[in-house]
């Protein structure tokens, strides 16, 4: 069998796999769950540089 065959069936294989547990809705819910991690972290920081600068916000 020639490589190109070869690689063709092996590629086909892949496809036929089980889709993964996690529904769509879980995958949206930890992107979001990260973006706000993400967002807090730089509002911290942010935060933090005024608040040893000398300027205080609340």
């Amino acid at each position: 069998m020639s490589k190109s065959r070869r690689n063709k069936r092996k590629n086909e294989g892949i496809k036929h796999h089980p889709k993964s547990d996690i529904s769509k809705k879980d995958k949206i819910i930890a992107v979001v769950v990260i973006v706000l991690i993400f967002i807090a972290a730089a509002l911290l920081a942010v935060y933090y540089s005024l608040y040893k600068s000398g300027l205080t916000l609340f």
